[in-house]
């Protein structure tokens, strides 16, 4: 049975009603999650819904990226800030790396201000262009004085805007597991947050070391406290604001590959004040669960998705308590495309587990977003057979939507291409496109065939964004699908568009859009994209 274990005293607020985010004030995306840290920007200016990079088409310029990376584009006034891996040989007979590259980039016209190395621990190589986060994976983190940038193998720092650097820190990562490192770091004042163990010398760190949310002074890098509670760095934390005064900061436990952080949940640590570091509560799930997901909480519920489960479990944000669950399976509405009449199907009332074949819904990693009283993810796509067991998840290249308040669960399938190429399959069900993962150079930096996916299956695309009503689910393979969040209904009425950021099959990429005055700025394995021409 799930429970609640309060470790301070409950939240005694009401929160008021969020709903969208509040106009952007300075038109800046100074880190991952926007500037109201819920990947949701409200905005007067033009909003760019349709583009294409392969015609060229509401592009305003392009420019090559040496070496692919994976960070989102953190957004100052004329500057952009990013990462890419350290360039790899032509001739590499190994493609794994630690080591990064930062940039300072225009953005009136892409060109470069600045670049700088930052080295990571030798011991905690990633894969170039892995379908899962690498060394380049964390967004930098800008205030218009000063810049922070990570490197997920064991390195953050503090550079001016010119450059210049002021600090660095290094610290020893999780080893001996796959380099998933889902994580965003997050500033909130003068207090920077960070994923990762405890110290080497920290009497407490176990040998098969746990990850924990950490507070560092962004001034100096000095470490300023340690939440006691785990937390899996395939979890990326969403920081929310607390109607009395200060922040608190949503994150979960529980994932693949035996990670130590557990038992499976979700904790809501204060950040800031005389009780940073500290949790206001936590809840723990009924079962081992999976958490691979953006965490998001508002002023009224935290929500818990679980590749594992068949519905919503919804949380009260004032104290962990369960408030209700919605069956994702059950009674759901579904809207089909044809592909031979290119039409769309809307049926009422379905129950997946009574289709044929029967079907269970597995929410894609990082695909989620909440708007209220609204729930968005992507699913998962996958009909064959693993591990010696029999799988259709689905529904097929969907995307799914919860109302909270009236219980409606609606999906709406997308008709995304998916051309055949020549290749080897994944289990009978999904192409492998081996063109996807070379980089500008013309080298293919990819070690593990998945990376040559369309994003549909077991991989991280990059998290979703909304800009007004607009939400921007991107895949592994560069495209962009625009839909309209506020759609009466969930239908073929509520895709805007379907953009690309390349050709199918030569276009990848695991990154996250920003948008700022009235541009998107996004990027692939092999190019940095502005896109939204002048009016």
């Amino acid at each position: 049975m799930e429970k609640v274990i309060p470790v301070l005293c409950p939240l005694l607020f009401v929160l008021p009603s969020l709903g969208f985010s509040q106009e952007e004030s300075s038109g800046n995306w100074p880190q991952a999650a926007g500037p109201n840290q819920n990947w949701t920007v409200k905005t007067n200016r033009p909003v760019p819904l349709k583009w294409s990079v392969k015609k060229d088409e509401n592009i305003r310029w392009r420019i090559d990226l040496p070496e692919s990376g994976q960070s989102g584009i953190a957004v100052w006034e004329d500057r952009l800030f990013l990462t890419t891996m350290k360039p790899l040989a032509a001739d590499a007979t190994e493609l794994q790396g630690t080591d990064i590259v930062l940039y300072c980039i225009s953005a009136e016209d892409g060109s470069v201000h600045w670049q700088r190395d930052l080295a990571g621990d030798p011991k905690a190589k990633s894969q170039y262009a892995y379908g899962f986060s690498t060394s380049s994976s964390p967004t930098p983190i800008t205030d218009g004085k000063h810049v922070w940038f990570w490197n997920a193998s064991g390195q953050m720092g503090c550079w001016t805007m010119e450059g210049k650097e002021v600090w660095t820190r290094k610290w020893t990562p999780t080893l001996d597991r796959p380099f998933n490192k889902q994580y965003e770091p997050i500033k909130v004042g003068d207090t920077l947050l960070n994923v990762e163990p405890r110290d080497p010398d920290d009497p407490a760190r176990r040998d098969d070391a746990w990850n924990y949310l950490r507070g560092f002074d962004a001034k100096t890098g000095e470490p300023l406290w340690i939440a006691p509670e785990g937390l899996t760095h395939y979890n990326t934390p969403v920081l929310n604001e607390l109607p009395g005064g200060g922040y608190a900061v949503m994150s979960g436990r529980g994932a693949h590959h035996g990670t130590p952080e557990g038992p499976a949940g979700i904790t809501l640590t204060r950040v800031d004040g005389a009780d940073a570091g500290k949790a206001l509560w936590s809840w723990e799930a009924e079962a081992e669960g999976k958490c691979l997901v953006t965490q998001f909480w508002d002023e009224k519920f935290a929500y818990w998705l679980d590749e594992t489960r068949t519905d919503l479990v919804i949380l009260n944000s004032i104290d962990g308590s369960e408030a209700k669950r919605i069956s994702w399976i059950k009674n759901v509405t579904l809207t089909s495309y044809d592909a031979e009449t290119n039409g769309f199907i809307t049926r009422k009332g379905v129950d997946l587990s009574e289709e044929e074949p029967a079907m269970t819904v597995f929410p894609a990693w990082h695909s989620n977003m909440v708007i209220y009283p609204y729930v968005y993810f992507a699913c998962f796509d996958f009909q064959g057979k693993q591990r010696r067991q029999s799988w259709n998840h689905g529904p097929r290249n969907s995307i799914a939507r919860i109302n909270v308040e009236t219980e409606n669960v609606e999906y709406l399938q997308l008709p995304f291409p998916v051309p055949e190429v020549e290749g080897e399959t994944l289990k009978n069900t999904e192409l492998f496109y081996p063109e996807m993962t070379i980089n500008s150079r013309g080298v293919d930096v990819a070690e593990d065939r998945r990376s040559g996916r369309s994003g549909w299956w077991w991989c991280f695309n990059g998290n979703t964004i909304a800009v007004n009503q607009y939400l921007y689910f991107t895949f592994m393979c560069g495209k962009v699908q625009v839909l309209d969040g506020q759609a009466k209904n969930f239908d073929e009425t509520a895709l805007v568009a379907l953009n690309d950021l390349g050709a199918f099959g030569k276009t990848w990429t695991a990154s996250t859009p920003s948008y700022s005055k009235g541009r998107l700025y996004h990027r692939t394995l092999k190019e940095l994209l502005c896109i939204g021409a002048e009016p």
